[in-house]
């Protein structure tokens, strides 16, 4: 991250910005440059934040590794969340076309069953000699 300082000018006369150094030696440590910097601009450098202690120099790179790795493992998790919650709709939408496929797998047994009782009653009627479909008795 950089910005500008507004304070001073570099060698080639633009406005210096302050960066922040993560190598291993200078981790968080804060520094001015020219803007074009790493862009061939000038080799203006001055350092913001005095020198750190051995101790923060050792622990501040694997503190640093360590964040990188959970932000890593966060955004992986994040994918297979979002990963579920499309998997859960479709699931969704799966149990409802099952509901409505066991309804056919039930009702349209059930009704060819039925037909097939009423038919073989009118093919049995027709043998014990009932014509024209009478088969019913009329009452007066």
């Amino acid at each position: 991250m950089s910005h500008v300082t507004g304070y001073e000018s570099c060698f080639c006369g633009k406005t210096v910005v302050i960066r922040t150094s993560w190598t291993d030696d200078n981790p968080g440590r804060r520094f001015q440059s020219c803007l074009n910097f790493k862009r061939g601009g000038c080799q203006f450098f001055s350092w913001e934040d005095p020198p750190m202690c051995n101790r923060a120099r050792q622990i501040i790179p694997g503190l640093l590794r360590k964040i990188n790795k959970i932000q890593d493992e966060l955004e992986k998790m994040k994918d297979k969340n979002a990963r579920l919650v499309l998997l859960q709709e479709e699931v969704g939408k799966l149990k409802s076309q099952n509901k409505k496929l066991i309804i056919c797998v039930i009702v349209i047994p059930i009704v060819l069953g039925i037909f097939c009782v009423i038919w073989s009653r009118f093919k049995r009627s027709d043998a014990n000699g009932l014509s024209g479909g009478s088969r019913f008795k009329m009452v007066a």
